[in-house]
């Protein structure tokens, strides 16, 4: 006589498996976020180490995004557009490349952005070079022993590269947040920043936080509320005193 599983043992069987299925892809899904978060944090601490050796060869300043006639004068200018930037060989994702001879780091893997085909020549009206953006402070001539605080201070952010088109550069201006006129100064909790900064950064792509790259080069992920703080306790004002 031969033995053989009935259609009910089957069907428990493919249940059981479904079960089990259900149960376990989640907990899949979060370990190749937390992978691809990891990753991220790895890009912006060799992005860090960058930094520190372009600010070493460099007199200690910070590389800019284009604009090389802005310079601090007590607050900070007008954002420029685009067109009136200058060449874009001098962007820091350009100029810091000597120092890490890989566009790759450049990416977050969660970022679902169209990557270049040609890092070194994108084209700006689809692909996007950085899941990154540097403080828009920094831009304006802005020196390492300018920065009173380089461990609370945010000087690479996770780019919002959905809503932010591919011609701007690698840049933010946070002190637009809050609108242009009247200038809320210095930074407070209201208006609220967050509709603005949402705008500019990628505040949730890591399960509602975002990896940030301080001014000591180390690299945490925190929520935005985290670092926008009113006065001078705001992380992305790099030289409140």
């Amino acid at each position: 006589m031969k033995r053989a599983f009935t259609l009910i043992e089957l069907l428990v069987v493919i249940a059981i498996i479904a079960i089990l299925a259900a149960l376990l892809f989640p907990v899949f899904a979060g370990s190749k976020g937390s992978a691809k978060k990891a990753m991220c944090l790895s890009n912006l601490k060799q992005l860090g180490t960058a930094f520190a050796l372009y600010l070493s060869d460099n007199d200690g300043q910070y590389p800019t995004c284009d604009n090389d006639k802005a310079k601090i004068t007590g607050e900070p200018p007008e954002p420029e557009t685009p067109d009136a930037d200058g060449p874009p060989e001098r962007d820091w994702t350009i100029t810091t490349q000597p120092y890490i001879k890989n566009f790759q780091i450049f990416r977050c893997p969660s970022d679902t952005s169209r990557a270049p085909r040609d890092p070194q020549n994108p084209d700006l009206a689809l692909e996007f070079r950085s899941s990154y953006t540097v403080n828009g402070w920094s831009e304006y001539e802005l020196k390492e022993s300018a920065v009173t605080r380089p461990a609370e201070w945010v000087l690479l952010a996770e780019r919002n590269n959905v809503a932010r088109p591919a011609k701007t550069w690698w840049m933010f201006y946070w002190w637009t947040w809050q609108g242009t006129e009247p200038r809320v100064w210095p930074p407070t909790d209201s208006p609220d920043p967050l509709p603005r900064a949402s705008e500019d950064l990628a505040l949730k792509r890591h399960d509602d936080r975002a990896n940030w790259l301080f001014g000591d080069t180390h690299a945490r992920s925190l929520p935005f509320a985290q670092l926008w703080k009113a006065g001078n306790n705001n992380a992305f004002w790099p030289n409140p005193e």
